[in-house]
């Protein structure tokens, strides 16, 4: 569609499309609702932002993480684009009323699935020309959305509030089920489905066993005192980030910072922003750290402790090698680390002690709602455990009154999202700990996909050496234009 590439090289200065990304767009165009599993890197925002641009009215895309937010609205700024916000925590009163009061200026709104929730936010919205929902970083609905942020879970009903305007669903790893659980959630009638495959061919895949923690600080060092830099090192814990990075500064002659959710927002932002322009060598953050960040050149990423998952691995570890050019992917197994995700996975939902607390103590109060705040200040409850409760204790009085069953009804919820939490992160060990089979073999078997070549430096099962010095000098392809080397150069990467 020519004119698709009219436009393209008007807003983004770009010749071509990457692939899958046209058809994408051109059902986008067509009002068709879309899910589109694209590997991280393959340009998944452009699939909004383009129809954002040549449509009439507003698109709103449902963002996770206010960092990635500001990161997006950013870029879009950089290349002339200004008629993009993103209304967040970030903002002041006086900015959050300014957007508000000026949607109609604006082709393009990034907001979190809370914020959009708010009645103020939702009352304007709706008086809009609402174009396109986008919902970035979709699998957040089936990782995140049952326990965490149940917003998520609420997003069909909002889009509904919006006029039912058509909706594109963007992620880079999910497997069949989770595919399953976004269009359910999101109640996509007769979707257009896109799934490229998983399969990062420039990334070499390495799984390297330790006995004990003092000999995974070890095997850790090594590694970073010969590894191509960036790079990133996920760990399990906040705690853990910062003690790594301490350690790698004083033992190498690295520069390294940790990164996780409960440092501010000011100071994410500044490591973040440092990591971006190279003034910074190792990241050594939880999965908070990476999503939609924009940097093609990180050389590998090293999972000190494994995810709960293998969506997660595949989406951490395709932070490197966005450019193109070879890059390792390094996981670190120990029998040690078992224990930390189940009891990761048990502390996600509120005990049964605390759940027969509450339904009493609301019991008490007839004229009390089950509220969130209620919830912490009478009952104890952690903020993410209130935000379950009551989200299902709501969603079960919507179609019942029978208060003596509601509390069953929240139990079967918990032990059937534990039971698929469980059979993932055995899905996840079962990967690791087979020292047999190809390991790029069996993720794409995972992902639905066959193998059908292998790359040279496949994994290690297949003999791939992650040190092996002359994968990682960088050649320029013979085939880059001289507009190419330049948007690279500048990280204009879509």
């Amino acid at each position: 569609m020519k004119m698709l590439e009219h436009y393209l090289y008007k807003y983004f200065s770009y010749t071509t499309f990457k692939e899958k990304q046209q058809e994408i767009i051109e059902e986008v165009m067509t009002k068709r609702n879309v899910f589109a599993m694209l590997a991280t890197g393959s340009g998944k925002s452009l699939c909004y932002q383009l129809p954002a641009l040549i449509n009439e009215g507003l698109t709103i895309v449902i963002s996770p993480l206010l960092a990635l937010m500001e990161n997006q609205v950013q870029e879009l700024k950089q290349k002339g684009i200004k008629r993009t916000a993103a209304y967040n925590s970030f903002l002041s009163f006086k900015e959050k009323k300014y957007i508000l009061s000026n949607l109609s200026s604006y082709k393009i709104l990034y907001i979190s699935p809370e914020s959009i929730q708010q009645h103020d936010v939702l009352y304007q919205l709706a008086k809009q020309n609402i174009s396109l929902f986008a919902v970035d970083e979709a699998h957040c609905i089936s990782q995140w959305g049952h326990e965490f942020r149940t917003d998520y879970l609420k997003l069909s009903n909002i889009r509904d509030v919006l006029g039912a305007p058509p909706c594109l669903a963007l992620t880079a790893s999910a497997a069949p089920e989770v595919q399953n659980d976004i269009l359910q959630q999101l109640q996509l009638k007769d979707p257009v489905i896109f799934c490229d495959s998983i399969d990062r061919r420039n990334i070499s895949i390495e799984v390297v066993p330790a006995s004990n923690e003092e000999e995974k600080k070890k095997v850790l060092i090594d590694f970073l005192n010969v590894l191509p830099m960036p790079g990133m090192v996920y760990v399990s814990s906040r705690k853990k980030a910062e003690k790594l990075s301490i350690m790698i500064k004083e033992e190498t002659a690295l520069t390294a910072f940790s990164y996780h959710g409960g440092m501010t927002q000011e100071d994410r932002n500044l490591i973040q922003q440092q990591f971006l322009e190279g003034e910074t060598n190792v990241i050594c953050c939880t999965n908070a750290f990476g999503m939609g960040i924009n940097k093609p050149d990180i050389r590998f990423v090293l999972h000190y402790n494994y995810p709960k998952d293998l969506e997660s691995y595949i989406q951490e570890i395709g932070r490197a090698g966005r450019d193109g050019f070879p890059s390792t992917a390094i996981l670190l197994r120990s029998n040690e680390d078992k224990i930390f995700p189940r009891r990761l996975i048990e502390n996600e939902f509120p005990a049964e002690n605390q759940i027969n607390e509450a339904s009493i103590e609301i019991e008490k109060n007839a004229q009390q709602k089950c509220s969130e705040q209620f919830l912490m200040e009478r009952c104890g409850f952690e903020e993410t455990h209130a935000r379950f409760f009551t989200h299902y204790w709501n969603e079960w009085h919507n179609h019942s009154h029978k208060l003596n069953e509601v509390k069953e009804y929240i139990l079967k919820i918990i032990d059937k999202r534990k039971g698929w939490k469980f059979t993932k992160l055995k899905q996840m060990e079962e990967w690791i700990w087979n020292d047999d089979t190809c390991r790029r073999k069996r993720l794409l078997e995972y992902f639905g996909e066959k193998q059908l070549t292998k790359p040279e430096q496949c994994c290690g099962i297949c003999g791939a050496d992650p040190l092996k010095k002359e994968r990682h000098i960088k050649k320029p392809s013979k085939n880059m234009t001289w507009k190419d080397r330049l948007a690279s150069l500048f990280h204009q990467c879509s």
